[in-house]
């Protein structure tokens, strides 16, 4: 693929100009260097909404904001330069809101990178931040960068959330397919909770205990069932499993504290499709000080773009 063809996978960031996504900008742009993808820096310049007599209408930007619009865009790839002058970089301005501005600009084979700002505890999947709102709704890879994320202190290892489903495979390729490119190590972390209709210090009281040794196989057969699926994609690549009882976003963010990168799905095992964002991977985002990817369930609907984390061909 050329330079010029639309279809070629890029990078899309999404700034606002506020200083709260520079470390977003700062790992887009390592990762626009690292596998020659242009990094495509879009500012969404949405305006208000009035409520007037005749109904609601919305004013046209002034050129006042335009100018800053593009100054702000113009400082952004000076420092993209200047940390990477390798990278490749093109900026956009749209008149737009943010999350759909980003939607629009980024195809099943690219990768968007957003900043945590905005993802509060108490802030819902559907009303929250754009962070949230990209990662439920994307159909690529959707990177979210911690405010307080550094890039020095590379530790060379990945960690990925697996559950089994169909989703979660395509979750595993990515991970699977970024170290084979950087030569990270790969933690796939795999963990389960035993439901039961009484409360548990109920059953340990009358001398219940859970199957651990089962418990302990059928993971064990999952994780090997998905390593026999993604066959030698995985050939090359330093891999550790961890299986735990804890809860799942627990697990992760443990393994989180020493890694570089966690990856997991929009949904996993019997989410509600396409209207939220899973509630492990909620709380992966709400808790890792590292960036978190986020991989679309909708993965299946494109799989010849798999794994996404491939430099130019």
């Amino acid at each position: 693929m050329t330079d010029d063809d639309p279809r070629s996978p890029k990078i899309v960031l999404g700034v606002d100009g506020s200083g709260h996504a520079d470390a977003a900008l700062e790992w887009a742009a390592a990762e626009a260097e690292r596998t020659g993808r242009p990094l495509d820096i879009v500012l969404a310049l949405p305006m208000p909404i009035v409520v007037m007599s005749e109904g609601p209408t919305r004013p046209s930007a002034t050129q006042q904001l335009i100018a800053h619009g593009e100054q702000t865009l113009s400082a952004a790839a000076d420092r993209v330069r200047g940390l990477f002058p390798a990278a490749r970089v093109e900026v956009s301005l749209v008149m737009d809101d943010p999350a759909p501005a980003l939607l629009e600009r980024a195809g099943h084979d690219d990768l968007l990178v957003v900043g945590s700002r905005g993802l509060g505890a108490l802030r819902s999947a559907v009303m929250g931040s754009t962070s949230v709102r990209l990662a439920a709704r994307a159909h690529c890879p959707v990177a979210v960068v911690p405010e307080k994320w550094a890039h020095a202190g590379r530790r060379n290892r990945t960690v990925v959330g697996v559950d089994g489903s169909e989703a979660s495979l395509h979750v595993l390729r990515f991970a699977l397919g970024r170290a084979r490119e950087d030569g990270s190590a790969v933690t796939v972390v795999h963990s389960w909770e035993m439901a039961t209709p009484f409360a548990p210090e109920a059953l340990a009281a009358s001398g219940w205990t859970p199957p651990e040794e089962l418990l302990e196989q059928r993971s064990g057969e999952l994780v090997a069932g998905m390593f026999e699926e993604v066959g030698d994609e995985a050939e090359g690549v330093d891999v550790s499993v961890v299986r735990s009882r804890q809860a799942p976003e627990r697990a992760l963010l443990a393994e989180a504290e020493n890694a570089d990168l966690v990856v997991v799905g929009s949904r996993g095992r019997g989410g509600l499709r396409g209207l939220f964002l899973g509630s492990v991977s909620q709380a992966v985002l709400h808790g890792a000080e590292v960036p978190v990817v986020v991989i679309p369930h909708r993965a299946e609907e494109h799989p010849e773009t798999l794994p996404w984390s491939g430099g130019t061909d």
